[in-house]
């Protein structure tokens, strides 16, 4: 028996039917449904889904047992991996409209609470609220006594509490932060907890890439240490700023902190010298035509592309007399170029994941989202409409796999995409206007499986609609915009 059968025993016995009954109104193999019930046999997902039409449980029910039963059949580690991909989407939609649920503490001390903190060389904390509150004071002073604050970290708890106050800090509009960030990636087996934990440390680091004005700095390599070790550490975690020295344990109880210039300017010295060991992990490239070039040319004709993107494809919806015109323009012709020059990918081998955020706005303005706006504008709404139905012949004509996101139940961010290349590179980049236009690419060979599986389970899951659904929903959503406007 398993967590997954012991729930589907419990379900059928619950709604009143044998399990020879249920197979039997179900239209469904019995003894497939006993061995299933007994945790002897894993049925297919449209087995399960049939059952569940017939079981009277609720929605939440239903997705918790398809969670089991996904644990059962690929493994609880690739599981958890796949809900931590799912929440770095989702978080950097959250976090980029600064509607983030849980409420951050901020600590702001004055001159003679600065005095008083500094006084003591050593000072150590064994409570996790009063870690906390002493990460951020630490942060603050940075900030407020900085004409340019710096701050080396490596990827734990703190560093999390760290990233926060930064992005909520008003202190650095006129200065430039640097925020270096060390991260040592696992070398584990495939499906094993190094890849989680990697896949959770991505999650730090790019829902903060994404979200913030100010450097950011983060460089990493791979390590074969696993956490189990880490035990044997004095201190396993650390935070360094131009007068502070924070270690901490793995734990969120214990830290001590070393309230010295000259200390703190050592181990900075030490960190500089440990991060000519590890590899830059953020490739920005700016709205310059040669960084979007060098980011096209990473696609390979050969390898299945994914694309993962919150507005329709733009290259797509352009018809070709408009780009020949944009591309002309001494200003943006040269990104442009390199914009619309596609891969030349087969259709059944091109995946394009898309959101309609910001369409309606497209539809009623002619304004496209994030950096697009800064080389095209729609402003007649004969060219709004040209441009979308240029993109819905695409829907028709199948030129790619087109798979439409239902945003009614995942939220999506307009100008952060991901694009797979076959399962051995992902890359994450944002149009954002506000923030710089980058490229960030994983080459480790696990965490790019992850991801490819995470996309190959996203295609059958309720958040996306089925290619046929696609062009339907497509059509009405568009539909509905236009009358909103003539009305």
């Amino acid at each position: 028996m398993s967590e997954f059968s012991d729930k589907l025993s419990f379900y059928i016995s619950k709604s009143g039917y044998s399990v020879y009954q249920l197979a039997k109104v179900a239209s469904v193999d019995r003894t497939t449904l006993q061995k299933t019930a007994k945790g002897q046999r894993l049925p297919s997902m449209d087995y399960m889904k049939d059952i569940c039409r017939y079981i009277k449980i609720s929605r939440k029910q239903e997705e918790e047992l398809f969670h089991l039963y996904k644990i059962e059949k690929i493994g609880k580690a690739t599981v958890e991996a796949w809900d931590e991909i799912h929440q770095i989407l989702v978080d950097v939609y959250r976090l980029q409209k600064k509607t983030q649920a849980e409420s951050l503490l901020s600590v702001h001390l004055d001159q003679k609470t600065f005095q008083r903190f500094n006084q003591n060389i050593i000072q150590s904390f064994s409570s996790g609220i009063e870690c906390m509150k002493e990460i951020m004071c630490v942060i603050d002073e940075e900030l407020l006594g900085q004409q340019q604050p710096e701050i080396y970290m490596d990827v734990f708890w703190g560093s999390k509490l760290v990233l926060s106050q930064l992005m909520q800090s008003g202190n650095t509009k006129e200065r430039v932060l640097v925020c270096h960030q060390l991260v040592n990636l696992c070398q584990e087996g495939r499906a094993s907890e190094g890849v989680i934990e990697n896949i959770q440390k991505l999650h730090q680091i790019l829902t903060f890439a994404f979200t913030t004005k100010s450097e950011y700095d983060v460089r990493y390599a791979y390590v074969r240490e696993c956490e189990r070790e880490q035990k044997y550490h004095l201190w396993a975690h650390y935070i360094i700023t131009h007068k502070h020295v924070i270690l901490c344990t793995q734990e969120q109880n214990q830290m001590i902190v070393i309230s010295n210039e000259q200390i703190a300017e050592a181990y900075r010295k030490e960190v500089e010298q440990m991060t000519l060991s590890y590899r830059p992990l953020f490739n920005y490239q700016g709205y310059e035509g040669e960084g979007v070039k060098k980011y096209r040319d990473m696609m390979e004709e050969e390898e299945t592309h994914l694309t993962y993107e919150g507005f329709p494809c733009v290259a797509l919806m352009v018809p070709d007399e408009i780009k020949e015109m944009i591309i002309k323009d001494e200003k943006i012709g040269v990104y442009a170029q390199a914009f619309f020059d596609m891969p030349k990918i087969r259709s059944d081998r091109f995946i394009n994941i898309f959101g309609t955020k910001g369409l309606k706005r497209f539809i009623q303005t002619g304004h496209l989202p994030g950096i697009y706006d800064h080389y095209f504008y729609a402003d007649s709404v004969e060219v709004r409409k040209a441009m979308i139905d240029n993109f819905r012949q695409h829907l028709i004509e199948e030129t790619r796999q087109f798979y439409m996101i239902n945003e009614t139940e995942f939220p999506i961010s307009s100008v952060f995409g991901i694009e797979m290349y076959g399962r051995k590179r992902v890359t994450f980049y944002s149009t954002s206007e506000e923030y710089s236009f980058g490229f960030i690419t994983i080459d480790e060979p696990e965490i790019n499986e992850v991801f490819a599986s995470y996309f190959d389970n996203l295609l059958e899951s309720k958040y996306l609609y089925s290619q046929q659904e696609t062009i339907q929903k497509f059509d009405e959503m568009v539909e509905m915009y236009w009358k909103e406007i003539e009305n």
